[in-house]
C-alpha cells in the first residue's frame, strides 16, 4: 500500500512533463508559424495597446501595422478603437463584425518596371481584399494617403459594409467621402437569391441625387437574364468633382470631365447570360444584349465654333459582348435630333436636324480599335447659308468609320428637287469630298435656281441639260485647300433679263490650288442671242484667275469672242482685264454687216437699203456705266442704196423747202460713201454722226449730193420698242410689260 502514492506522483510528473513539452511545442510552432506568416506577407512591424481578449472577440485601444513587400509595396496602418467580434463553433470560426473608430493608412504601390510607382490596386486585388473581411465592417473615420497619377492624394470619409459571407446575399455598402466642404455618398444594396438577385446603387453629391441604378438578375428557363435601369438626372455644375477626379485618377477621369453637367441620361437594358454561368464565377466573359435603350437630352453642346441646341438622343440597340469585343446594332427608331445647329465661322445654321441611325453597327475589336458602319439618314428642316436659299435638305447613304478615318457616301437633296451624289471622308484630320450632279433636264424645272443664292435672278433656263462634278480636299496641316469643278451645259435655252438664249453649250472647269482659283470656259457656243438685235452663232473662250478671299478682284482673260451680227461678224480682240479696276476697255470689230438687216431691225417707217459695213467700236466700262467713244462704221466700196419712202417724211419735206431736196434725194439714194462716228453714254443715249455721198438718178440728172446727218437714239427705249414689237419671245415681252407697269 505505501508504494501507491509514489507511483501516482511519478505518473503526474510524467504527465506534467509531457504537457509542458506539448505547450512548448505549440508555442514554438506558433512562433515559427507567426514568423513564417510575417515573412510571407511582409509584416515588418506590428504593435498594439489596450488588448482585451475574450471568447466573443478582441478589443484593441490602438493598432499599428506596417507591411513591406519585395516588389516595393508598402502599407502603413494605424487604427483606434478596434473591436473584432467572432463566433466560435464546431467548424471554422466566423468573423462577424469589425468596427474601427478611426483608420489611418498610407499605401505605396509596387514599383513598375520603369521604376515609377504604380497606381491604385486593380479589381482583382480589391476583390481578394474584400473576401477576407468580416460580415460587417464599420469605419467611423478613414484618412487615407494614396498614390495618384500626379502626386499623392488624400481621401477622407467613412465606410459601412455588410455581407453574408459564403451566401453572398444580402449585402450593402455605404461610403461617404469628403473633399473640402463637399460630400460624396455612395449607397449600394444587393438582395434576393443567386437566381433572383436585385442590386440598387445611388450616388449623391452634396445631398443631391447624381446617379441611380437598379439591376435584377432573373432565371428564364435554363438561362439567366439581367435587367436594369440607370438614371443620370440634370444637375448643377460640380467643378470640384472634376478637379478631384483628375487629381485622383489622372487621364482615366478625362471621359468623365467631358460629360456635360446638364446632360439627362436614361439607360435600360436586358442582357442574356451564358447558360453555364453561375454567380460565384464572377462577371461573365460574354453577354447577349437583347435590348439596350439609351435616351439622353442636352440643352446645349459646344465644340469650338460649333453649337448644337436642344439635343435629344433615342437609341434602341441590340448586340453581343464577348470580352473584349463588343458589337452593337442600332434598332428601328434609333435617332439623334437637335433643334438647331450653328457654325458662325461658316455662316451656317440648320434647324430641326435629325439623324436616323437604324441599322448602324458599332464594333469594338479585340485589339481595342472600333469601327462604325451602316446606313445613315440626315434631315434638316431648314438650312441657312449666304450661298444657299433657305429650305429643307436631306442626305441618305452609308457611314464607315474606323480609328481616325471616316467616310460617307450617299445622295443629297433638297425641297427644290436638287439631287446630288455626295461622297466624302476624313483621314488623319484631312477632309476629302466629291460630289456630282447627274444629268438634269432643265425642261422639268431648274432646282439650281431655287437653291443657289448667287444664281442670277434674271436668268431662266427652260430647255437643255446640265451635268456637274466637284471635289474638295482640306489637308490636316497648314497647307491650303484644293478643289476642282466641272460643269457641262448642253442645248440650253432660256432668258437672261430681256435677252433670249437659244442652243447654248458651255463647259466650265474650275480649280483651286496653292491659294489660286482658276475658272475657265474653254468653249461657249450659242446658236442665237437676241435682245431685239439678234446675235449668232456666238463663240467664246475665257479664263478668270483670282483668290478665294478676293473673288471679285481677279483677272479676266478673253481669248476669243465672235458672234454673227446682221449677216456679218462681230469680233473682240483678245485681252486681259483686272475686273476690279476701271476703266475696262474692249475693242469690238465689226465686219461685213448687211445694211439691209440693220435697217430691218431699226423701227423706221419706209426705210430700206443695201450695202455692207465694217468698223470698230471701242467699249469702255467706267464706274458710271458703258461708254463708246468715236466708234466707226463705214460702207464697203462700191457702196449701196438707201431708200426712204414715207408719205409722212415726203409731206414734211414739202412743208420745209430747206429739206425738200434731202427728202427727194433719199427716196432712191445711190451712195458711194457711207461712214459714221458712234458715241454712247451710260444714260443710254446713242449719238451717230453720219456722212453720206452719192446721188439719186431721178434728181437733177444724178447730181452728187453730200449729206451729214445727226442721229440720236435712246438705246434702252429702242430695245424696249423692239422687244414689244414681237421680235423676241413671249417671256421677254412679259418682263418688259411688267417693268413698264412698275414705272407707271
Amino acid at each position: 500500500m505505501p508504494a501507491h502514492p509514489h507511483r501516482w506522483r511519478r505518473a503526474l510528473a510524467w504527465a506534467a512533463l509531457i504537457l509542458l513539452l506539448v505547450v512548448l511545442a505549440i508555442a514554438g510552432y506558433g512562433a515559427w508559424r507567426w514568423q513564417h506568416i510575417r515573412d510571407a506577407v511582409g509584416i515588418v512591424g506590428l504593435d498594439w495597446q489596450g488588448a482585451e481578449l475574450s471568447l466573443a472577440g478582441l478589443r484593441l485601444k490602438q493598432l499599428a501595422l506596417e507591411q513591406q513587400a519585395a516588389d516595393g509595396r508598402r502599407l502603413q496602418l494605424a487604427a483606434d478603437a478596434v473591436q473584432l467580434d467572432w463566433s466560435l463553433g464546431l467548424r471554422a470560426p466566423r468573423l462577424d463584425r469589425l468596427a474601427v473608430g478611426e483608420l489611418r493608412l498610407v499605401w505605396q504601390a509596387a514599383l513598375a518596371p520603369s521604376g515609377q510607382a504604380s497606381r491604385l490596386p486593380d479589381l482583382e486585388q480589391l476583390a481578394a481584399l474584400l473576401a477576407r473581411l468580416p460580415s460587417e465592417l464599420t469605419v467611423a473615420r478613414i484618412v487615407a494617403d494614396l498614390p495618384c497619377p500626379a502626386a499623392r492624394c488624400q481621401l477622407t470619409g467613412s465606410l459601412h459594409l455588410q455581407q453574408a459571407g459564403a451566401a453572398l446575399l444580402p449585402a450593402s455598402v455605404h461610403l461617404d467621402l469628403t473633399e473640402g466642404a463637399h460630400r460624396l455618398r455612395l449607397d449600394g444594396e444587393l438582395r434576393g437569391s443567386p437566381d433572383a438577385a436585385e442590386l440598387e446603387l445611388a450616388l449623391r453629391l452634396d445631398d443631391r441625387e447624381h446617379l441611380a441604378a437598379r439591376a435584377t438578375l432573373l432565371r428564364a428557363g435554363a438561362a439567366r437574364e439581367l435587367h436594369g435601369r440607370l438614371q443620370l438626372p440634370a444637375r448643377p455644375p460640380v467643378p470640384w468633382l472634376h478637379t478631384w477626379l483628375a487629381q485622383t485618377l489622372g487621364a482615366a477621369a478625362a471621359p468623365l470631365a467631358q460629360l456635360p453637367d446638364d446632360l439627362e441620361l436614361t439607360a435600360e437594358w436586358q442582357l442574356r447570360l451564358p447558360d453555364v454561368w453561375q454567380p460565384e464565377q464572377g462577371l461573365p466573359r460574354q453577354l447577349t444584349i437583347d435590348r439596350l435603350h439609351l435616351q439622353g437630352r442636352l440643352p446645349q453642346w459646344r465644340r469650338e465654333a460649333l453649337t448644337l441646341r436642344a439635343v435629344d438622343a433615342d437609341l434602341p440597340l441590340t448586340g453581343q459582348w464577348q470580352a473584349p469585343r463588343l458589337q452593337l446594332t442600332a434598332a428601328a427608331g434609333a435617332q439623334l435630333a437637335a433643334r438647331r445647329l450653328e457654325q458662325p465661322d461658316l455662316g451656317l445654321r440648320l434647324d430641326d436636324l435629325r439623324a436616323s441611325l437604324a441599322g448602324l453597327q458599332f464594333d469594338r475589336g479585340e485589339d481595342g480599335t472600333w469601327r462604325l458602319a451602316g446606313p445613315l439618314a440626315l434631315k434638316a428642316g431648314r438650312v441657312e447659308h449666304a450661298q444657299l436659299k433657305p429650305q429643307r435638305w436631306s442626305w441618305q447613304g452609308t457611314l464607315s468609320a474606323k480609328g481616325d478615318e471616316q467616310r460617307l457616301a450617299g445622295r443629297l437633296g433638297n425641297a427644290a428637287g436638287l439631287a446630288l451624289q455626295l461622297d466624302g471622308g476624313v483621314k488623319g484630320g484631312a477632309l476629302d469630298l466629291q460630289t456630282s450632279l447627274p444629268p438634269l433636264a432643265l425642261a422639268g424645272g431648274n432646282p439650281l435656281a431655287a437653291t443657289l443664292s448667287a444664281w442670277p435672278a434674271l436668268l431662266e433656263l427652260s430647255a437643255g441639260s446640265l451635268v456637274a462634278e466637284a471635289s474638295l480636299q482640306l489637308p490636316a496641316d497648314a497647307r491650303p485647300p484644293t478643289a476642282t469643278l466641272a460643269v457641262e451645259l448642253n442645248g440650253a435655252s432660256g432668258v437672261y433679263d430681256r435677252t433670249e438664249l437659244q442652243a447654248l453649250d458651255a463647259h466650265l472647269d474650275g480649280r483651286l490650288e496653292e491659294g489660286q482659283l482658276w475658272l475657265e470656259l474653254p468653249a461657249v457656243r450659242a446658236q442665237r442671242v437676241n435682245s431685239g438685235v439678234p446675235l449668232g452663232p456666238l463663240e467664246a473662250r475665257l479664263r478668270y484667275v483670282t483668290t478665294p478671299d478676293a473673288l471679285q478682284a481677279g483677272t479676266l482673260i478673253l481669248y476669243k469672242l465672235n458672234a454673227g451680227l446682221l449677216g456679218g461678224q462681230a469680233r473682240a480682240r483678245p485681252d486681259a482685264f483686272a475686273v476690279a479696276q476701271r476703266p475696262l476697255t474692249l475693242h469690238l470689230e465689226a465686219t461685213d454687216l448687211e445694211l439691209a438687216e440693220l435697217l430691218e431691225v431699226y423701227p423706221a417707217e419706209g426705210l430700206s437699203g443695201s450695202g455692207r459695213l465694217d468698223g470698230a467700236l471701242p467699249l469702255r466700262l467706267e464706274r458710271d456705266g458703258l461708254h463708246i467713244d468715236q466708234g466707226r462704221l463705214a460702207a464697203r466700196p462700191p457702196g449701196g442704196v438707201l431708200q426712204v419712202r414715207s408719205e409722212r417724211i415726203r409731206a414734211y419735206g414739202q412743208r420745209n423747202p430747206a429739206l425738200r431736196l434731202v427728202t427727194l434725194a433719199l427716196e432712191d439714194f445711190r451712195y458711194d460713201r457711207l461712214d459714221s462716228q458712234v458715241d454712247y453714254a451710260p444714260t443710254g443715249e446713242l449719238h451717230v454722226l453720219l456722212h453720206l455721198s452719192g446721188s439719186n438718178p431721178a434728181l437733177e440728172r444724178g447730181r452728187q449730193v453730200n449729206l451729214t446727218i445727226n442721229l440720236e437714239e435712246n438705246v434702252p427705249a429702242l430695245l424696249t420698242s423692239l422687244q414689244l414689237s414681237g421680235r423676241v419671245n413671249e417671256a421677254i415681252q412679259r418682263r418688259v410689260q411688267q417693268s413698264l407697269q412698275r414705272r407707271d
